[in-house]
């Protein structure tokens, strides 16, 4: 994911989430708080508490398509999430959560631009979103326009199903 997750990741004092494939870190105060929620099938448990500490996203010179936050949007909004094969702790191979297609993500730019603060540090945007405010607002917009987080591409299949709810999953598989 760049430069600075890695670091992160790097550090001994870091606090990291429990998912096979999508696991959160955290350095500070708060970290073990903010991911100890996640596990192997709620991915999205540390971008939840980010949003009930009224906590900010930050994008540090990337755009919306990176704005993992917005997965939990669809989530929330009623969307089923897609599921991968995954290798847990134990060594069993399972079905996890995980994210879509995120190429369409910038149609929530200008949703989102009353609540976005922006700098710049060298070449480099800063941005950061309110959490609350920002899913909150990306809740609202998928549920009244669910073709907005449609990607150019027309033949994604990523994008038609979760467009259309998400993929159809039996009970084996959820």
């Amino acid at each position: 994911m760049g430069a600075i997750p890695a670091e992160v990741v790097r550090r001994p004092e870091r606090a990291r989430g429990d998912h096979p494939l999508c696991s959160f870190a955290a350095v500070g105060p708060d970290a073990s708080r903010l991911v100890a929620g996640q596990t192997a099938s709620d991915v999205y448990a540390p971008l939840r508490a980010l949003a009930e500490s009224d906590g900010y996203l930050v994008l540090l010179g990337v755009g919306l398509t990176s704005a993992t936050l917005l997965h939990l949007a669809e989530e929330c909004a009623g969307r089923t999430l897609f599921r991968r094969w995954a290798r847990g702790p134990d060594g069993e191979i399972r079905l996890v959560p995980v994210g879509g297609c995120s190429d369409g993500f910038d149609a929530f730019a200008p949703l989102l631009a009353p609540v976005k603060r922006e700098t710049r540090v060298g070449p480099s945007a800063w941005i950061a979103y309110p959490a609350a405010e920002m899913l909150s607002i990306a809740i609202r917009a998928i549920q009244r326009t669910p073709a907005l987080t449609r990607c150019a591409d027309p033949a994604c299949v990523r994008c038609s199903d979760a467009v259309a709810g998400g993929p159809l999953l039996d009970q084996r598989s959820s």
